[in-house]
């Protein structure tokens, strides 16, 4: 399959340019984000070109103008189970600090995950307590790191529930107080609606027969249709 003939790529140029536009309203010298066929998927990220290719970049933070940290925020997408629609099967984000190559914390989403939660957060601290207990973890026969707290999945919602990108671009702005632009709040106020916006409507699709139910008490007249749409089965219910 040549990079152009993906089914999902069209799709997926359109949602990056929507997330370039929101992250170049948030951060000052944000780079854009672009959608290629690379390793046999479809990935979303920003790229930079090196002697050896193409491979995907992370973005600058500063604070007072000072270039401090950088984040990482990456993407495969597909098409939905109706092939209408874009799906994102993973993600990844991160969060550096200059003065050390390794994440302070990470975000990541596997729709096939099944050793973790689908969605999760890593936190690149220790904390001796935590340790502690993950030692008497361990000694009773637990499969656990107790000396690493970055192993811990913390899990955030499974796939329909869990944050969306503007959660993360509030977490840097508000928690980890890094430059913004003047319109920062309401990129990050309009992506949050659009992305929960998204999740109640694929909701509504995956679960018709519920969502009826709900609508047929509000008064609303709800009549079936003739072939009824057989959506896959709903893992996000439990998965998680």
């Amino acid at each position: 399959m040549s990079e152009e003939d993906h089914p999902a790529l069209d799709r997926a140029r359109a949602y990056a340019a929507r997330l370039t536009a929101t992250v170049q309203a948030i951060f000052p010298n944000a780079l854009p984000f672009s959608a290629r066929h690379y390793n046999g998927r479809v990935s979303i990220a920003t790229w930079e070109h090196t002697s050896d290719g193409v491979r995907m970049s992370k973005q600058p933070l500063f604070m007072k103008n000072r270039h401090v940290a950088t984040w990482k925020l990456t993407m495969l997408a597909d098409l939905d189970w109706s092939s209408s629609f874009l799906k994102i099967t993973k993600s990844n984000f991160s969060l550096s600090a200059n003065e050390d190559s390794t994440p302070l914390v990470r975000y990541e989403f596997d729709d096939s995950m099944r050793s973790a939660p689908a969605a999760h957060w890593q936190f690149h601290a220790e904390r001796g307590a935590f340790s502690a207990m993950l030692s008497k973890a361990r000694q009773a026969g637990k499969n656990v790191k107790p000396h690493s707290l970055s192993s811990v999945h913390f899990p955030v919602g499974g796939p329909r529930m869990r944050p969306g990108v503007d959660d993360l671009f509030e977490f840097m702005v508000r928690e980890c107080g890094v430059d913004t632009l003047p319109t920062s709040t309401d990129a990050i106020l309009a992506d949050r609606s659009d992305w929960r916006t998204i999740q109640a409507r694929t909701i509504a699709r995956d679960m018709q027969s519920e969502v009826a139910d709900v609508l047929q008490e509000y008064g609303w007249g709800v009549t079936p249709p003739e072939a009824p749409v057989d959506p896959p089965a709903k893992k996000f219910l439990t998965s998680w």
